[in-house]
């Protein structure tokens, strides 16, 4: 996985934002084809896409968040859309989903 993509309502932005700038973001500047020279707060124009500490982070602003599930790991839990979900709304979800199934049947028979 090269991007990490979250959802975040919009009622949000401003907390989201402190977070951008408290943890170093950079902005990706599609003019200039890297990250840098752009406001990172997300109410500002342009993409939702920032270099952070750990990697790539990619944002949906919604009004409201998706549907979620609660995944736990450990003593940890984690709200996500739910796989299905993201097969319909996500074509390359969806693509990647269907080479896995073609793949697991073959192994499988």
């Amino acid at each position: 996985m090269d991007d990490l993509e979250i959802a975040v309502a919009w009622r949000d932005a401003e907390r989201f934002a402190g977070w951008l700038e408290r943890y170093y973001a950079q902005r990706w500047n599609p003019r200039w084809e890297e990250f840098g020279y752009l406001p990172t707060d997300p109410r500002e124009p342009g993409e939702h896409r920032w270099q952070v500490v750990g990697g790539v982070l990619r944002a949906s602003m919604a009004d409201e968040l998706p549907e979620a599930i609660e995944v736990r790991h450990d003593d940890r839990s984690y709200r996500v859309v739910p796989l299905a979900l993201v097969e319909v709304t996500e074509p390359a979800t969806a693509d990647l989903m269907r080479r896995w199934r073609a793949r697991h049947a073959c192994s499988a028979g």
